[in-house]
């Protein structure tokens, strides 16, 4: 057996997440800015489809993987070259964006150059305004006109081609990026099980190590870097480069004998499953409360910044803090007797923070709604692989997990990322959103999700097997 195997595999956990979270909470309020922050004045729809791109991933990688892990290589070479593929694609990513800071910028302000208030240009104003006041009618009265004459600047058809034009190669580099990064995370799942002695018991405290590389990546942005710039780009590149080269060290994975057919890559073996109601409340149910996670996954960052939450990224990392220890309490709390209700906590956990974003004061919101984006994920979707283990025979494990996968990773992330880039749309104008009724979608959805949940979800009895098991 190779030495050291769980501080080896933990440490690939570490090094991979720690790659993926340096962009995945900063980028939307990057692309999303206008040029006098640093930003690149991205439509809500643009961003929307960059963040998609996550999603087609998920409904591609899999198939692939099947035929590299399982007939023709290495797990852990096929890890390696991918996560070196992610590394010179965030790289390209970062310098697009850099190249094409100047083009946007440029036309930004001359678009601003013909707007004036009180006959003066409007972005000589902006200092002495102070921060934008966040309810109407407040602070400096020049401010209302000021917002107007931006918000004409945001919508000009010269600034909008220009950052059309940063988009749609900074789209598809994202796309191909996303293939390879999906690659990636089932093939953190398949090295872990193969390789961990008694990986039953101890994956999820190995998984737990990604969520501290996610803790500590938000905090190396939020101290040493400028969120809204390319920086988090470059920063993920280099982790991914280390992830790559790291790789090749890990233990042997070799192919197994035969590899799954299309057919099982899709999952298609466990259609039979839907014949019980109840995992076809908890497909709908996952697949709507990915649905509504997506709005606080991709535009969470931009509504702490607009409310002036200092260094947002690392706030948002309270969620990660609250999902390792959900991880280590989970165990405890026995999921094959509690099964039903630890994962309609994780639905109440959705509730809450809908609440708190909707509703609460914004240390509500903090204090509520960012520590339940971590409670929701593990006791919904960790909790869920008991049930699955339970629910489908062993021949058709892997098939149920690949429905799971295209409905979390894949077909529902991309709905989401278009629901709420629709829906901030309606409640933006320029530059301004309003926040409040784009939280009480999410937060009508979740409630839905867990009502349904409640009353239609019976998860099926203990095996002999399992009882005998239980502590």
């Amino acid at each position: 057996m190779p030495l050291l195997v769980w501080p080896r595999l933990s440490a690939m956990m570490f090094l991979f997440y720690f790659s993926f979270g340096s962009w995945a909470i900063v980028l939307s309020t990057y692309l999303m800015s206008a040029p006098i922050k640093g930003g690149l004045n991205f439509s809500t729809a643009e961003v929307g489809w960059v963040y998609s791109t996550f999603a087609f991933g998920g409904m591609l990688a899999p198939m692939l993987v099947g035929l590299l892990a399982d007939r023709l290589f290495r797990a852990e070479r096929v890890l390696g070259t991918s996560s070196l593929a992610c590394a010179g694609l965030l790289a390209v990513a970062g310098w697009w964006c850099d190249s094409n800071f100047a083009n946007v910028d440029r036309e930004y302000r001359a678009a601003a150059a013909r707007e004036t208030v009180d006959g003066r240009p409007v972005l000589d104003l902006l200092p002495e305004l102070g921060p934008p006041p966040r309810a109407a009618g407040r602070g400096d009265p020049r401010w209302g006109p000021v917002r107007g004459a931006l918000d004409r600047v945001n919508d000009d058809a010269v600034v909008r081609a220009a950052s059309a034009a940063a988009f749609r190669p900074l789209f598809g580099v994202m796309l191909a990026y996303c293939f390879f990064l999906q690659i990636g995370l089932t093939l953190l799942t398949v090295i872990t099980l193969r390789t961990l002695p008694d990986a039953g018991r101890r994956f999820s405290r190995t998984r737990m190590f990604g969520t501290v590389g996610w803790i500590v990546t938000g905090n190396t942005v939020g101290i040493f870097l400028a969120p809204i710039s390319p920086q988090p780009l470059y920063l993920g590149a280099a982790a991914a480069l280390a992830t790559g080269i790291y790789s090749f060290t890990l233990p042997a994975t070799h192919p197994k004998a035969t590899g799954r057919t299309v057919a099982e890559a899709l999952g298609l073996p466990a259609l039979k499953l839907f014949r019980d109601r109840s995992f076809g409340v908890f497909i709908g149910v996952g697949f709507l409360a990915t649905v509504m996670n997506q709005f606080y996954g991709v535009y969470a960052h931009r509504y702490f910044t607009d409310m002036g939450v200092p260094r947002p990224e690392m706030v948002m990392t309270l969620g990660q803090v609250c999902e390792v220890a959900v991880m280590f309490m989970i165990p405890v709390l026995n999921p094959k007797k509690r099964l039903k209700w630890l994962m309609a906590a994780g639905l109440v956990g959705w509730v809450v923070r809908g609440f708190a974003m909707t509703f609460g004061s914004m240390p509500a919101a903090i204090a509520f709604g960012v520590p339940m984006h971590g409670w929701s994920y593990a006791f919904y979707f960790v909790v869920a692989a008991t049930y699955l283990d339970r629910e489908a025979p062993p021949h058709l494990r892997a098939s149920a997990q690949a429905i799971v996968s295209f409905v979390a990773n894949g077909f529902g992330n991309w709905v989401g990322n278009v629901l709420a880039g629709d829906v901030v749309d309606a409640f933006r104008t320029g530059t301004v959103i309003d926040w409040q009724p784009v939280w009480a979608v999410p937060l009508v959805g979740a409630s839905v999700a867990l009502v349904a949940f409640v009353l239609l979800f019976q998860p099926p009895p203990e095996r002999p097997a399992e009882k005998s098991a239980a502590p």
